[in-house]
């Protein structure tokens, strides 16, 4: 069979999808990343009704034409969905960058000229999502000429679905905004800074009430004094804190339990270590151990600390190379009480924690970090803010996809009318 010759199969398929990435390829060389800001709105929504319009355009003026009807197949649109899926593949294995990174902080490899650390903004990515999306638009269109029964229902519903989650994806990134804000307790915020530091006033306020951070209970190890290496070294261990009057085995090393103090104050003079409670900020935790197997055979006996920014750690040295420490405690969760005040003067309370953002107007504010110079004393807590235009769109997209999924399932596969009796 020779190529081009009609009907076109997955051969001149291929050969299309590559050149259109190889179009792409010669236009990241060229000119390298797409600038997202070039196509913000109002360009991305006239860009967008400019696509459908030649879409539709072209079904209705050109429904004949050959290669029109092949574009609308499963010959284009299989390999094209394969040389995407290839790009995915690269997207996955190689890390990504900020669209509005330097290309002096990416890496130095032949990756980068290529856009490969940026897929998502690179011309070989974009032009193939297009494309796809143009068949996807003609494979619909097509079906409307055809005689229609309650099971196409299911086939509009995916097929639309995967239209608006795939182009409002693309359309809207441009429009998608990212600011991070930090507020200190008691005080209100009302500014925030998009990734090129630039600062921008919104038309929301967030006024941090409480900042609250919760820890795991305090581990001990036993570390190289030398080298402050957790041993054993090929397995390091550890022992969670439980209760006093516990006896537990680290590493070789044999330590009772005596005491424990989760607010404490540390002093330190020439020869001792005073460890007192101490209900205050910047207090640390402290627990009192007895080692029943020095070197020396004699008890060793003190205590230990993770300490804080206001108090020093301290370790229990149990023999000439090993000393029993304890590590900063890991945190379990931390959350923000906030109340939040819109233009229109109205303001609401609510709890803003990793995991569980919170919607307000057109932004959705997460729990993004906090001030880890001070520890579980922080009181000042760092939001990142979301602004997706696009997102209703998506949302969509994607609502109709899984409609589409369950129609298919509950209608079931497609009986024969004209089955034949056995």
């Amino acid at each position: 069979m020779r190529i081009w010759e009609h009907p076109w199969g997955y051969r001149e398929g291929f050969i299309v999808a590559a050149g259109i990435a190889f179009s792409g390829l010669l236009l990241q060389l060229t000119v390298g990343n797409i600038q997202p800001a070039l196509f913000a709105s109002p360009v991305n929504s006239i860009f967008g009704a400019l696509f459908v319009t030649g879409l539709t355009a072209v079904h209705f003026l050109l429904p004949k034409n050959r290669t029109v009807r092949w574009l609308g197949g499963v010959y284009a649109a299989v390999p094209a969905i394969a040389v995407l899926l290839l790009l995915c593949i690269i997207l996955g294995l190689i890390p990504q960058f900020p669209h509005n990174s330097s290309n002096e902080q990416l890496p130095p490899t032949l990756f980068t000229p290529l856009g490969w650390y940026r897929m998502t903004t690179s011309w070989p990515f974009v032009l193939l999502c297009f494309y796809i999306l143009f068949i996807l638009g003609l494979t619909t269109l097509k079906r409307t000429g055809q005689k229609q029964s309650w099971r196409d229902i299911g086939f509009y519903l995916n097929h639309l679905g995967l239209f608006l989650a795939l182009g409002g994806g693309l359309l809207g990134s441009a429009d998608l905004e990212r600011l991070t804000m930090s507020v200190n307790e008691g005080e209100i915020a009302w500014r925030a800074t998009n990734q090129s530091g630039e600062i921008k006033e919104l038309s929301l306020a967030i006024q941090l009430d409480t900042f609250l951070i919760e820890e795991y209970p305090p581990r001990l190890v036993i570390i190289e004094n030398e080298t402050g290496r957790i041993l054993p070294a090929t397995r390091p261990d550890s022992y969670q804190f439980e209760e006093v009057g516990k006896t537990v085995q680290i590493a070789g090393v044999t330590m009772e339990i005596l005491d424990y103090l989760p607010h404490a104050a540390l002093f330190r003079d020439s020869t001792f270590l005073n460890v007192v409670p101490m209900m205050m900020e910047g207090a640390t935790t402290a627990i009192k151990v007895r080692v029943n197997n020095a070197e020396d055979n004699q008890p060793v006996e003190g205590w230990v600390s993770n300490g804080s920014y206001l108090f020093p750690h301290s370790t229990l040295q149990v023999s000439g190379n090993r000393s029993i420490a304890m590590p900063p405690q890991e945190i379990k969760r931390y959350r923000s009480y906030v109340t939040l005040y819109t233009e229109k003067g109205t303001a609401r309370q609510a709890i803003i924690e990793v995991n569980r953002p919170l919607p307000v107007e057109d932004w959705i504010i997460y729990q993004y970090s906090y001030d880890d110079t001070k520890g579980k004393y922080a009181d000042s807590s760092v939001f990142e803010l979301v602004r997706d235009p696009w997102l209703k769109v998506v949302y969509t997209g994607i609502c109709m996809l899984m409609a589409g999924a369950l129609f298919l399932f509950v209608a079931g596969p497609k009986k024969k009318a004209d089955e034949k009796d056995k």
